[in-house]
């Protein structure tokens, strides 16, 4: 049954999610209108919706952060949920896990389901839809279906890989594919798409939000990065494609850094023009968000401050923020660690940037936070008028792509080149040139990474696919020492503490939920290692 459908606003390109009457797979996919709804409810199920689940009810951490939270390295302080809790703990059993990981694998194949019924039945619609836009409409199903995969085999390993549409009950009950495998198709995929002109080259928001060729070829190149380090351990071929991949997105000529020469540090510096525009090339794929038109709201602003934040008082004695029926809550703090080793000179780290300790509301009084507040996230006028937001959130961007190609160079002995890419980075950042080489090279584009994408939810994947951990390397130094995990010292386990070795390997998987193991009999007795 497909009951949920998307249209496209015809005055400014947002997709806007719209249920319609519901219609049975035989009913639907025989006029344009139905190919369009199919292929826009694309972007609202599988791994875009992350950044609309939670769990144990709405004032809780997204599943965007779950893995930060589970590393040490951000913290939830509300303190009243399940998994954070454990997490926190380093109680790492599936009683406390489980129903996180329900609702991250139900939305990956809900994502899948909807992607393969795109795949199976466009090509189909010849009476109706032209030549080139069933390729189209073809590579956004691949290429979601291939994201969905990509997140699944990340955080589960091996899965059932289901690439056709179920229409009876007839063979539901799959046997985990190996991840190699997993990947391979994940790969085929992407390659069908990137070649030709299916999908368009250019940016995307001149795209209107579609998918376009950067964007397959960025997820590409992620992919290999991946592919490259554990578990698989692809080594220096997959470096070399990841490397390749991205180099792709440069030279296609779409996509720049703001500011590129250096940005300012005020609020019109590169990293609040990236928050506040919905037009900048720099960005490749973004969640969209539209409160103000199409009450589709982005409500991570309230979580980019906290609970003491409901008390303060403008100078008319009247309360600065209005929750709105939502909580302020610190659900994803930074540790002191990342906060502490940004240099001094970094643009990022400075007032209102990435991150905020003081806020002056319209009556001209200063308020202090107790705890640093996630200024990429914060929205005034989300805040002051109790209602979710309209900025978008990114999911790629540029800088992603260069230091991509920075970190597959220079894994591959190319060090010239990867600090070509790398230092287009740093110097946005207002930071020197790095001149360094070998594995102090490595450590600085790891470090780079963590340091440009600190709310944007890329640590977990770099911690698994190098089994390393970044720890303290001297005070406001622009440095961290990135350790074996097993090894390192983890954040805040518990909260404020530090232990070594906390995370055990296992826990770099999730479990397989357990509904599932007993719903699908193939699954029985197949659950990831450690969680049994």
């Amino acid at each position: 049954m497909f009951v949920i459908g998307l249209t496209m606003s015809s005055c400014d390109s947002f997709l806007e999610e719209n249920p319609l009457d519901e219609k049975t797979t035989i009913q639907f996919w025989k006029t344009e209108s139905d190919a369009k709804t199919g292929v826009n409810a694309l972007y609202f199920g599988g791994v875009p919706y992350l950044h609309n689940i939670d769990v144990d009810g709405g004032w809780t951490p997204k599943a965007t952060m779950w893995g930060g939270v589970m590393s040490g390295l951000f913290v939830d302080k509300r303190k009243d949920r399940t998994f954070t809790n454990a997490s926190e703990g380093a109680n790492f059993n599936i009683e406390s896990f489980d129903a996180t990981s329900q609702k991250m694998w139900t939305e990956f194949y809900i994502g899948i389901s909807r992607a393969n019924f795109v795949i199976a039945n466009i090509p189909n619609m010849t009476e109706v839809l032209s030549e080139a836009q069933i390729a189209n409409y073809l590579a956004q199903g691949k290429f979601f279906r291939a994201y969905a995969y990509f997140y699944l085999v990340k955080e589960y390993g091996d899965v059932p890989y289901i690439d056709a549409p179920y229409t009876s009950l007839e063979g539901i009950y799959k046997e985990r594919t190996p991840a190699s495998q997993v990947y391979q198709n994940i790969e085929t995929d992407l390659l069908s798409i990137i070649e030709g002109n299916v999908l368009p080259n250019v940016s995307f928001y001149a795209n209107g939000g579609y998918v376009t060729k950067s964007m397959a070829q960025t997820l590409l190149a992620q992919v290999y990065l991946q592919w490259a380090g554990a578990p698989l351990n692809g080594g220096n071929e997959y470096y070399t494609k990841a490397a390749n991949m991205a180099v792709n997105v440069i030279t296609g000529g779409q996509h720049a850094l703001v500011q590129a020469n250096g940005s300012s540090s005020d609020l019109n510096s590169a990293y609040n023009v990236i928050k506040t525009t919905k037009s900048s090339n720099e960005i490749i794929f973004a969640k969209e968000y539209n409160q103000t038109s199409y009450n589709v709201g982005n409500s991570y602003a309230a979580r980019s401050i906290g609970t003491d934040a409901f008390q303060w008082k403008d100078a008319d004695n009247n309360n600065v923020f209005k929750p709105g029926g939502d909580v302020l809550y610190n659900a994803y703090l930074p540790d002191d660690v990342l906060i502490n080793s940004y240099h001094p000179s970094d643009i990022r780290n400075m007032e209102k940037q990435f991150f905020f300790r003081n806020y002056t509301d319209a009556t001209g009084v200063t308020h202090t936070l107790n705890n640093v507040g996630n200024w990429a996230w914060f929205d005034e006028g989300s805040l002051i008028n109790g209602r979710n937001g309209d900025y978008n959130m990114p999911i790629f961007r540029y800088s992603e792509v260069l230091l991509i190609a920075a970190e597959g160079f220079a894994r591959t002995g190319q060090e010239a080149e990867a600090r070509t890419y790398l230092n287009q980075v740093r110097r946005r950042a207002g930071l020197a040139d790095e001149t360094s080489t070998g594995n102090a090279l490595v450590q600085s584009i790891l470090t780079e990474r963590f340091h440009e994408f600190p709310l944007e939810f890329k640590i977990w994947d770099d911690i698994r696919r190098t089994r390393l951990y970044p720890e303290a390397d001297g005070m406001q130094s622009g440095r961290l020492k990135w350790t074996p995990l097993a090894s390192a010292s983890i954040q805040n386990k518990p909260d404020g503490q530090a232990k070594v070795g906390a995370i055990p390997d296992y826990a770099l998987l999730w479990p397989i939920p357990l509904s599932e193991m007993q719903a699908n009999k193939a699954l029985e007795g197949n659950q990831n290692p450690g969680w049994n």
